[in-house]
């Protein structure tokens, strides 16, 4: 029995001393000339070896090439075959199983961006036992979890990820921006045909950033026949209702069947004639072109592609009481291009202007989800 003993404290004591010279990189196990893991060790009955010996740098690499850079243990038992030994592996490996994915035990990681900086106060949660946690200031982070539990990894404006612990090695978890639309400049034009108090209840399918007037619950308007509208909460003349905000569509939405492939030197010409066809007036096709111009001269070629009327309402509602008898609502999105490409021109319908009539146009780059789509 005391040789025994002696066996096992030789033997921890030499996986041991590999584990702290080797920052947690087991060496090699070799058992009667054999390759095995190293769990074998705990199914081979200590009274069935027969010598220990240890192998480390040139020597063991001389012998077992590189997969041994981290030394050998060389086990030689007493007449115990490579198939009765895969044999005890396996019952050991069945009757730990079970344990293996019952224990409780504490797992580090670290959440990064895409440019590889720590992310602070990212939510962590395991799904299966509701613990939670958040990441430091350094990014890091240790929570309870057992095998095959599967944690959630979230944080505003990046894409969560979901992750199985399938053993108990740190994580390290890369979070992805979300790439999220910003709808630039929609503006709103009222012209009743009489002076008229005017509610308008405004449903973004995103998140509502910045509003002009305030916006709360709704717009509470006065409007004239020459577009002048009165806000009875600031107590304030606009010639026009503001707002912008963020939103997000599958990747479905920026498939395009059609559009127009605009140069940069033809742009001008190109809104004039097609917002006129729309049906929008001089003014408010001056105030398009002056905030959108800019923006679309920074490429050589544009894609641009309308939403008009009543497909505006794929990304926002509008409810207006009393109802207007004319609405013209056109979003344009868009995109930069360096070289002409071909796409089937897009067909735009033409609205007559009667009675009480509504105006609504903004605009997004969704270059972002066009090269997202790219890959």
């Amino acid at each position: 029995m005391k040789a025994l003993l002696n066996l096992f404290i030789f033997l921890f004591t030499i996986t041991t001393v590999f584990a702290q010279e080797t920052t947690d990189n087991s060496p090699l196990i070799v058992v009667n000339g054999n390759i095995l893991h190293k769990d074998v060790l705990e199914a081979i009955d200590p009274k069935n070896i027969e010598s220990v010996n240890v192998l480390k740098d040139k020597a063991a690499t001389a012998v077992y090439g590189q997969s041994a850079k981290n030394g050998v243990i060389l086990i030689t038992t007493k007449d115990i075959s490579k198939r009765e030994l895969k044999k005890l592996y396996k019952k050991y490996s069945a009757e730990n199983s079970i344990n293996k994915e019952t224990d409780v035990f504490k797992i580090s990681g670290t959440v990064y961006d895409c440019e590889k900086l720590e992310l602070s106060g990212v939510y962590i949660k395991n799904l299966n036992s509701k613990a939670e946690t958040q990441t430091d200031i350094d990014g890091k982070f240790s929570i309870e979890v057992k095998i095959n539990d599967i944690l959630e990894i979230s944080f505003l404006q990046f894409k969560s990820q979901k992750i199985k612990i399938e053993n108990k090695e740190n994580l390290i978890v890369n979070l992805k921006a979300e790439q999220q639309i910003i709808l630039e400049k929609p503006v709103i034009y009222l012209y009743p045909t009489e002076k008229k108090a005017i509610d308008i209840k405004l449903d973004l399918k995103g998140e509502l950033l910045t509003t002009f007037p305030k916006y709360d619950k709704s717009w509470e308007v006065i409007a004239e026949p020459n577009g002048q509208i009165f806000d009875k909460k600031t107590n304030r003349y606009y010639s026009s209702l503001f707002w912008d905000g963020t939103i997000d569509f599958p990747s479905a939405h920026y498939k395009y069947d059609d559009g127009f492939i605009v140069s940069k030197d033809n742009l001008t010409e190109f809104l004039i004639k097609k917002l006129d066809h729309i049906g929008l007036n001089n003014q408010e096709t001056n105030d398009f072109i002056q905030y959108w111009l800019p923006i679309l001269e920074r490429n050589k070629y544009n894609f641009i592609h309308f939403l008009v009327n009543e497909e505006c309402n794929e990304i926002a509602t509008l409810n207006v009481n009393p109802k207007p008898e004319t609405s013209i609502r056109i979003y344009m999105e868009f995109y930069g291009l360096e070289n002409r490409t071909i796409i089937k021109e897009q067909q735009l319908p033409k609205t007559e202007r009667k009675g009480f009539t509504l105006v609504e146009w903004g605009g997004a780059d969704v270059s972002s989800k066009i090269r997202e789509n790219e890959f």
